[in-house]
């Protein structure tokens, strides 16, 4: 953005390479014979002499765009001829333009032409140097022509600004430049003006890249030295904050949203959330907090944002859905630290809406809680929200985000429960295995419908489906669907079945999915793109040879295509799956395919997720010999091949051998690099599986130093780890118990092969001890609720003894229960696990009682000097219903 000219209109004019074998081109014009003249000898006046003449017989139109582009060379080359620094009240430079009155108009005149000729690299060009030469005012002239230009081009008068995409990336510098002249004449109001009403990228991504934007700002090739002139910085810095108010208001359009609707800032944020990206979201809600939502944090000439109820002379663009957004989405990532500060600014707002609005927040809102708490298992959040909405005396502080704020919100007029507030505590209290509770709740909406108080929508009996289903009770389910329809009960909608088309994929029963499928027509029902990704996933699962998988993705896919459904980025993850499946000792993986499937996603908008990337990366590293053998004949597409950029990643990676045992590793390097530069956040169990198999390499030094940085972010270390303090990356969910067994276990087990990487890893191994005992995550990650053992661990009666199973999937690395006072045993039983020296440890109470194995998937780690207190991991994949077993040895847990 910054180079001398723009990248495309580089020319060579400074080696002095003649241009004269174009003049034929335009048979033989004298005017532009003599321009093309003038660019070669670097003269600008007769450069200037052939511009009129072409002007003034309407020819402008055969100055092609080398031309344009070596004017522009020119007049930079000659900018300080043009432009000499002021050697009076220098204090005022490079805020005043010093240039020549005479050059000054005609270096406008040639700005506004290429403005009116919508070329956009040449404009970028000439604003660049009209803010060079201390006028920003013209330099926002140029873009305003530029854009009523563009405007007047449209039949319909809506300015779409990057709809070619050839232009996207021209436009995102452009719009950095026009942030930089609003900030240099400080005019924030004016650039909200100008940005609300176009269009700008889509309402559900970030278009300005913040990284590029404070690299090419911070490096922006003023005329004077910044030490000497301190606006400068001033001015810098007010851009970089601005480019965040300039994210908002794109294409706000006096808060309607444009195609976006009036909610474009909450969808905007959502997407955000959904990528995990905290970093982004923070700087957005805070710019919305300090552009006038929050009174106490805005400055009065720079307000333009507020609240839709209490705007005034804003736009009215921040909803009621904005907090229901930030909310479930800030619960569901695990950051009630950052929910609480939510919470605290809509404390703030409700003070400011009291006297015109005491009804609000709204029910939305305390749904969001609820939603939220339910989405990360948090049944107590659960309750406490559902008290706060029930009992009319409960204080709204018994939220827990609400704990920890000074201020109480007060409890809104006539707060009570709606059918979307049912509905999400019938969902939670399904997914928290409180089966009765759920039942007791519908049955109270069923009697209010009785007492005709309300009518309960198909999305309340949906979540009763999905329910039963998830708790594997199946009959209740069928009896439920078999109901609806009939007597006053709504009818099924496409949810519907395909959550009854999920429950039994889940089984593999496709017998059952088929006869499901042949109610779709029968219920004048149009299949969606969920129903065909179920259907091809339970296909893609029993298909146990690769000529079955093909067959059942190209029956499906063309269906999709005959009906005119798109398959989405669900649908090629299922296919991606289905091809690293090994349903044999014999079958072979099919990468080539997958990274196919990858590729496509990549390269078009069906772009891959955290879930597309968990899939792939796990794969490769279990499955590094076929990474090889790909490798082998360069079957690799390119852009899986090495990383692009951070450099020291990017040599780290292109040392790696494909023909190694790392070719996994590096792999899965190269994709969650990739992962990290499209902003999607990893979560706590990728984290996890990558932290370990990096530690677990402590051979190559490099791959260990790599796991040291990531162990860093996910710990929350802040550089202790990697003695690197320089970044902090904020996106990194909070640390639970697997993250810390993912650290400490390979730093435990691992042997390293040098003097060398053993003093590294001892140094790494102490640094985390270190890190544990200072870190506010590490006993509440390691001691959480007893209420988990619940959740995770169900007990099955046996003809002879009990057993404990897995109630759901276990991952590796997950805290199974703990144990505070277990029972000490003399002597050695088939419930007991060895804890010293003749020293046995009853499992009679969280556990149940699990049985010995000499291939375990238990582990327990105790705590000393106190031998009863402790807890047990996962140490591999559990799935849902295997028996829980460990080995009679014990770890010490760390203190």
């Amino acid at each position: 953005m910054w180079s001398r000219c723009p990248a495309r209109l580089t020319r060579s004019l400074w080696i002095n390479q003649p241009r004269l074998a174009h003049t034929h081109a335009v048979a033989d014009h004298k005017s532009l014979a003599l321009l093309r003249s003038g660019l070669v000898s670097r003269d600008l006046e007769q450069v200037w002499e052939a511009w009129e003449n072409l002007r003034s017989e309407d020819a402008l139109r055969l100055i092609r765009r080398h031309d344009a582009a070596d004017m522009l060379a020119l007049v930079r080359k000659n900018l300080a001829v043009l432009s000499p620094r002021s050697t009076g009240d220098a204090s005022q430079f490079p805020f005043r333009d010093t240039r020549n009155p005479v050059w000054r108009d005609r270096v406008r005149l040639w700005g506004q032409t290429a403005a009116k000729r919508m070329d956009v690299l040449g404009l970028h060009g000439w604003m660049k140097v009209e803010l060079l030469c201390g006028d920003a005012e013209s330099a926002i002239s140029l873009f305003s022509t530029y854009v009523e230009a563009r405007r007047a081009a449209n039949d319909n008068g809506i300015l779409f600004l990057d709809a070619d995409l050839w232009q996207r990336r021209q436009i995102h510098d452009l719009l950095e430049l026009v942030v930089l002249s609003y900030a240099h004449t400080n005019q924030l109001k004016e650039m909200v003006n100008m940005l609300q009403s176009m269009e700008i990228g889509t309402h559900t991504e970030l278009f300005f890249n913040f990284a590029h934007a404070r690299r090419n700002i911070s490096k922006y090739p003023w005329t004077i030295p910044a030490n000497e002139f301190p606006e400068l910085t001033a001015v810098k810095e007010r851009a970089l904050n601005w480019i965040s108010h300039a994210e908002l208001a794109r294409g706000l359009n006096n808060g309607s949203g444009g195609k976006g609707g009036p909610n474009r800032i909450a969808r905007l944020l959502g997407s955000i959330l959904t990528r995990g990206d905290m970093q982004a979201f923070m700087r957005l809600f805070r710019t919305a907090m300090q552009a006038g939502v929050l009174q106490s944090e805005s400055i009065p000439q720079q307000t333009w944002l507020h609240q839709a109820q209490l705007a005034q002379d804003g736009i009215p663009a921040w909803t009621d859905s904005c907090w229901t957004v930030c909310l479930s989405g800030l619960l569901s990532a695990r950051r009630p630290d950052l929910a609480s500060q939510v919470w605290g600014a809509l404390i703030e707002v409700q003070q400011a809406m009291k006297p015109y609005n005491s009804k609000w927040p709204p029910l939305a809102v305390w749904n969001a809680l609820l939603d939220g708490y339910s989405r990360t298992n948090d049944y107590e959040g659960v309750k406490a929200t559902w008290k706060v909405l029930t009992d009319p005396t409960a204080s709204t502080r018994q939220v827990p985000l609400a704990q920890n704020i000074p201020r109480t919100l007060l409890r809104p007029d006539e707060l009570k429960p709606d059918l979307m507030c049912y509905t999400s505590m019938i969902a939670a209290s399904f997914r928290a295995k409180h089966v009765e509770t759920a039942i007791e709740t519908f049955n109270a909406l069923q009697n209010m419908q009785k007492q005709k108080q309300l009518t309960i929508p198909p999305e309340t009996y949906n979540a009763m489906l999905h329910g039963f289903c998830l708790n594997s009770r199946l009959k209740e389910a069928q009896a439920l669907f078999h109901a609806m329809g009939t007597g006053g009960v709504p009818a099924p909608t496409i949810t519907t079945l395909n959550v009854l088309l999920r429950a039994q994929a889940r089984q593999k029963n496709t017998n059952a999915m088929a006869t499901i499928l042949r109610q779709i027509p029968k219920l004048n029902l149009r299949p969606d793109v969920i129903t065909f990704t179920t259907v091809l996933d339970a296909l893609l699962r029993v298909a146990d040879t690769p000529e079955k998988s093909n067959k059942a993705v190209a029956h499906v896919m063309q269906i999709m295509q005959s009906m005119e459904v798109q398959p989405n980025s669900v649908t090629f993850t299922a296919m991606i799956k289905a091809c690293l499946h090994i349903p044999h000792q014999d079958s072979e993986p099919r990468w080539q395919v997958a990274l196919e499937l990858l590729h496509t996603m990549c390269t078009t908008r069906l772009a891959p997720n955290l879930i597309t990337y968990t899939i792939v990366i796990t794969n490769a590293l279990k499955q590094s010999r076929h990474i090889a053998d790909l490798a082998k004949y360069e079957r690799i597409p390119p852009i899986f091949a090495r990383v692009s950029e951070p450099y020291g990643v990017a040599r780290m990676t292109d040392e790696i051998p494909w023909d190694s045992e790392y070719a996994g590793l590096r792999l899965s390097v190269v994709l969650w690099e990739r992962m990290k530069s499209q902003n999607i956040a990893p979560s706590n169990e990728l984290y996890c599986v990558m932290i370990h198999a990096l530690l677990s390499n402590a051979g190559n030094a490099k791959l260990f130093n790599y796991g040291v940085s990531l162990a860093d972010e996910a710990l929350h270390a802040q550089g202790v780890l990697s003695n690197d303090q320089s970044k902090h990356d904020t996106t990194v969910p909070l640390p639970d118990a697997k993250t810390w067994y993912a650290v400490f276990h390979p730093l435990v087990v691992t042997q390293p092969n040098s003097l060398e990487n053993q003093e590294e890893k001892s140094r790494v191994l102490q640094a985390t001890l270190t890190h544990y005992l200072r870190s506010p995550h590490g006993d509440s990650a390691l001691y959480s609720d007893r209420t988990m053992a619940a959740q995770r661990v169900k007990r099955m009666d046996g003809e002879y003894n009990s057993r404990a199973v897995a109630a759901r999937r276990i991952p590796a690395g997950e805290q199974i229960a703990h144990f505070d006072r277990a029972t000490l045993s003399s002597r050695p039983r088939y419930s007991t696990v060895q804890t010293g020296e003749n020293l046995h440890l009853e499992l009679n109470s969280d556990l149940l009682y699990c049985n010995h194995s000499c291939d375990p998937n238990l582990e327990f780690h105790v705590e000393q000097p106190d031998i009863r207190k402790g807890f047990a991991l996962s140490i591999r994949d559990i799935e849902e219903g295997e028996p829980l077993t460990f080995s009679a040895s014990t770890k010490s847990a760390p203190t």
